[in-house]
């Protein structure tokens, strides 16, 4: 384990307690993203980096949900919402790095609030590609530098100690999902953008005709 894996795991122990009231803010971004994947009952759905479970308020009823984060204090934490909403969730410790499921195993992969918080996000869009069914889809909820821009000397500035803390201000989509074989379909920014609301398919997916979008 790396000094920034060990560092990722101990940080989301300590935060477990407190997460929710922290990540509150970012629940309308968080509930516009699953609105736009047009989740349906029977779809296999998996959530990396699954935190306290907090995407589980906004999934349909009749859906399989798997969830999978490094800190075992987050998975408890998934696990009891899970039961609080009566669904039914595969909460499980593990490596977003490196994903233990089989190729084309899920409907739909959320990456909420992930992305710029893992040490290699680039392994984890390749992984999820993996993952992803060929009909499949990805909701992207995280904080990027817009495309085409450079990160804003507030961003830099904030950086290093926002790296430690929480998360990267400096990271861009678009390398990350490069070379996976998924294509971003759209792009909806929020908190003044800030934060990216995206859906991903893979490449050669026809677009969406038997999932519709929840009108926003």
């Amino acid at each position: 384990m790396t000094v920034a894996e060990w560092w990722n795991r101990t940080r989301y122990r300590l935060y477990a307690p407190v997460y929710d009231w922290f990540a509150r803010p970012f629940e309308r971004g968080r509930q516009r993203a699953i609105e736009r994947l047009g989740l349906e009952s029977g779809d296999r759905i998996l959530l990396v980096g699954c935190g306290t479970g907090m995407d589980l308020e906004y999934v349909p009823d009749g859906v399989t949900v798997t969830a999978i984060d490094v800190a075992p204090a987050m998975v408890r934490r998934t696990e009891r919402r899970g039961e609080r909403l009566g669904l039914d969730v595969d909460a499980r410790v593990g490596d977003a790095g490196s994903l233990p499921f089989s190729d084309d195993a899920f409907d739909a992969v959320l990456l909420h609030l992930v992305l710029s918080v893992v040490p290699e996000p680039g392994e984890v869009v390749a992984e999820t590609a993996r993952v992803l069914d060929a009909d499949g889809r990805v909701s992207i909820y995280d904080k990027f530098v817009p495309a085409g821009t450079e990160p804003s000397l507030l961003r830099r500035a904030l950086n290093p100690v926002a790296r430690v803390l929480f998360a990267d201000l400096t990271r861009r989509l678009d390398p990350l999902v490069a070379g996976t074989g998924l294509e971003l379909r759209d792009r909806e920014p929020f908190l003044g953008g800030l934060y990216l609301v995206t859906v991903a398919r893979p490449a050669d997916s026809a677009l969406p005709t038997r999932r519709r979008a929840a009108p926003g």
